[in-house]
């Protein structure tokens, strides 16, 4: 009896590419006198985020993943859009971040940055705070097109 579960080929090859994507990211030295050579779409992406995450529009940020795409524990872009929603209608957020660092490779793209945001309960107006660092996994979508298939974040003290 076979007590792990059936990847397909391309699942598999595609984890062992968002994982040589994490180990290339962090393992490269930091340069904090120079700025990431972002290319325009990957800005662009990050632009359209978080106009989008601050207005509270969860259908148009759930269109920048894939849609098999995971958020830390969700999986698929219809789940991603709901948290969204459900999150968006108990906190107002006021986000912005920026890349440290990106990284192409073929048809696939690693970004990792950081940002600040303030959250607003809409309940009681109480606001809080937040920086976290976060790694945005990409995947080619078509010739001008890019769509986030992993993304991962953590907060910071």
């Amino acid at each position: 009896m076979d007590l792990v579960p059936a990847i397909n080929r391309p699942e598999l090859c595609r984890m062992r590419v968002c994982l040589l994507a994490v180990v290339l990211a962090f393992s490269a030295p930091p340069c904090l006198a120079q700025t990431p050579d972002v290319p325009d779409w990957a800005n662009s992406f990050l632009r359209s985020w978080y106009s989008s995450y601050n207005r509270g529009d969860a259908a148009a940020v759930a269109a920048l993943f894939s849609e098999d795409a995971r958020l830390l524990d969700l999986k698929g872009r219809a789940s991603i859009r709901k948290a969204m929603a459900d999150d968006f209608a108990k906190t107002k957020y006021q986000c912005a971040g920026g890349f440290d660092g990106f990284r192409l490779l073929g048809d696939l793209a690693v970004g990792w940055g950081g940002e600040s945001c303030r959250e607003t309960s809409r309940d009681n107006g109480k606001a809080t705070d937040t920086k976290e660092r976060w790694l945005l996994v990409f995947e080619r979508a078509g010739p001008n097109e890019w769509l986030l298939v992993r993304e991962t974040y953590e907060n910071l003290e």
